[in-house]
């Protein structure tokens, strides 16, 4: 006769498993960013304007291409083993670029390559990782588990870009190639001997990759809960992304307020949003995915305030925006995680990343357009009032 040993989940201040996870989630954002601000400037050395945007926007082709077969593959193989062998597929990948790039210089198909086969590593990568929060705390410490990865995120941000900067100064890309596998090899390191799931994940039962797509949206159909939260982050990513994106630019610009401006505007984005994200682990509602959606009523009317209000009516609405962000997406990810069955954690997580991933350009050209046809007021308000009434709306099923 065999029996099942409970987990045993301690306090999320003394749990190393959690906190390993926290630091060298951290610890790869920040080669992230830094990877990113040098990839940029490289590509600016070697290539157009427009050559640019396509190094810079190219990885999002697979990534858009292969998300639900990577949270199919999520819900059907082991996530931490997943998980770090798409680190070690990055690590060959920067390792084997930054050798190319020491030996021959930095070229556009160069770029393009270690573009491209970083967008499919994260494609695998991200929906494995959306399934490990609720297989290592208690479903009431997943909302500050989440508030404490996205002040760690915000944290990254704000240590990667510089790093970014002064290594390709100092360096050239290939140190910021290198520095980068090391946070890859820092991660892989801490999920093989540190970050080990506690409960069991639960595998899918489709007789194929296929048919565990399929199941996918079967469940998203069935379950109100579950296709609510969905609905309310693609709203929340295709909303505040364009207006922060692309509004803000043109409303600076517009105002000839100068890209000074526009730094100390996202500056005092970030800045609240770590404070929100700080409170969002003390704050604890009944329901904490309708919380989450109320709260964000108030981003909504922000980013109406962005096309209307002078400059330091701007300075606030960021603010509200970026506090009510690490507020309201701490709840909602909980709440998240609490809500979807596990079976199907990885492939609805790969469906809502989509939003980011395939629908954003789209919305930013559309956002674009409409400010183009309508002046940055009526765009901003328009899209705060549709964005508001999907957050009512969405509260409001939530039972």
């Amino acid at each position: 006769m065999s029996t099942t040993v409970a987990p045993v989940f301690p306090p999320l201040r003394r749990d190393r498993r959690v906190q390993g996870w926290i630091f060298s989630s951290a610890v790869s954002e920040v080669g992230d960013v830094a990877w990113y601000v040098g990839l940029a400037w490289s590509a600016a050395q070697v290539t157009s304007p427009a050559g640019t945007g396509l190094v810079m926007g190219v990885g999002a082709l697979p990534r858009a291409l292969m998300l639900l077969y990577g949270g199919a593959l999520a819900d059907r193989l082991d996530a931490r083993r997943t998980m770090i062998l798409a680190n070690l597929a990055r690590i060959v990948v920067l390792a084997s670029a930054a050798v190319v790039a020491t030996m021959q210089g930095i070229s556009l198909p160069l770029l393009l390559v270690v573009a491209i086969l970083f967008g499919a590593s994260d494609a695998i990568y991200t929906p494995a990782a959306g399934t490990m929060p609720r297989r290592m705390v208690r479903p009431e410490d997943l909302v500050s588990l989440a508030a404490a990865k996205q002040l760690a995120s915000r944290l990254a941000v704000f240590a990667g870009a510089p790093l970014g900067g002064f290594l390709v100064a100092h360096g050239g890309l290939a140190s910021v190639m290198l520095v980068d596998a090391v946070s890859f090899a820092l991660i892989a390191l801490a999920l093989a001997f540190v970050v080990r799931p506690r409960v069991p994940q639960p595998a899918s039962t489709g007789t194929s990759i296929r048919a565990d797509l399929r199941a996918g949206f079967s469940y998203l159909r069935r379950d109100l809960q579950a296709r609510t939260l969905v609905i309310a982050f693609f709203g929340l990513n295709l909303c505040v992304g364009p207006v922060i994106a692309v509004g803000l630019v043109q409303r600076t610009s517009q105002s000839g307020w100068g890209a000074g401006a526009l730094g100390l505007f996202q500056a005092c984005s970030g800045i609240c949003a770590a404070v929100g994200a700080i409170l969002a682990m003390r704050w604890r509602p009944n329901n904490a995915a309708r919380a989450g959606m109320i709260v964000l009523i108030l981003q909504a009317a922000a980013c109406a305030a962005i096309g209307l209000t002078p400059r330091p009516g701007v300075f606030i609405a960021m603010g509200l925006i970026g506090f009510t962000a690490g507020l309201a997406s701490a709840q909602l990810s909980g709440a998240f995680q609490q809500t979807i069955d596990p079976a199907y954690l990885g492939r609805t997580s790969s469906i809502v990343s989509l939003s980011d991933e395939a629908l954003m350009p789209v919305a930013m050209v559309a956002f674009g357009a409409l400010i183009s046809l309508s002046g940055i007021g009526p765009a901003c308000l328009l899209i705060g009032a549709i964005f508001g009434a999907l957050m009512v709306y969405s509260a409001a099923r939530l039972r």
